[in-house]
């Protein structure tokens, strides 16, 4: 958990030097119809004070504004079209088998528009089973009672479909499902629905976090006697059953997008 914390953290503090620090510009628009454009340096109910590029300061009066707009927090890539995620997580089991993991997810795709996003990708789970998780891994017994695989992470391949409430340009929720499989040290099903808040920068990335919920299935044996109904000798010279576990973890992580 400490190295999860410590990895966030210097995501963040990396993520905050290279952000853009410029000042967000507002445009007065003033009764007689010119626009002046700048950065809001004060303001109170009677008038509004604005410095322009080269330094200027204006000052007008309520009564000589029509009204003020904003300029949108934007980012410099087109969030119509490429998008990258990387997330960070810890992820707490429940149920039984279970095994707390820590997490790293990626996802790569396309954005059709401003809420709907559809990519693919692969994470790491770092679910590998302590000694004396019965069923699944047990050093004690002679011989060991150990499936090799289970020394082993989760690394899910999947699709994913995401869904923000409104434009990325702006602070906004999303909510995630992820459907996949896990592949090379286990197989079996994956699937994650999440939910969370994106935070909008202005350049070069975003930042978001959320909370969700992980689904495995993965095979692994059952040690057994060898009169145990359809058990199978393994070529250590013990006895098995294949069985297939169903894994729930509830998890939370922290992400950066580009």
């Amino acid at each position: 958990m400490r190295q999860i914390l410590t990895i966030c953290l210097l995501v963040v503090a990396l993520a905050l030097t290279a952000a853009d620090n410029t000042q967000r510009k507002s445009t007065i628009h003033l009764k007689n119809g010119e626009v002046v454009t700048g950065v809001i340096s004060s303001r109170d109910d009677a008038k509004v004070e604005i410095t322009v590029g080269d330094g200027v300061k204006y000052v007008y009066t309520t009564d000589e504004i029509d009204h003020i707009s904003h300029e949108a927090r934007r980012k410099n890539y087109d969030t119509s079209k490429f998008r990258g995620f990387v997330d960070f997580g810890y992820s707490l089991g429940f149920g039984s088998p279970r095994n707390n993991y820590w997490l790293v997810e990626t996802s790569f795709g396309y954005q059709f528009n401003h809420h709907f996003y559809l990519g693919a990708g692969i994470a790491l789970h770092n679910f590998s089973a302590k000694v004396e998780t019965y069923p699944l891994r047990d050093d004690t017994a002679e011989p060991e009672h150990v499936d090799p695989n289970w020394r082993y992470p989760f690394v899910p391949v999947y699709i994913e479909g995401r869904y923000n409430l409104r434009s990325e340009v702006y602070n906004t929720p999303w909510a995630s499902l992820k459907v996949g499989a896990n592949t090379f040290n286990h197989t079996g099903f994956f699937l994650s629905p999440s939910i969370g808040f994106h935070i909008a920068a202005k350049r070069y990335f975003s930042f978001n976090f959320g909370i969700g919920y992980a689904l495995h299935t993965a095979k692994y044996k059952l040690w057994t006697l060898g009169s145990t109904p359809g058990a199978v000798k393994d070529p250590s010279g013990t006895y098995r059953i294949d069985k297939t576990g169903v894994f729930h973890n509830a998890f939370v992580k922290f992400g950066v997008e580009f």
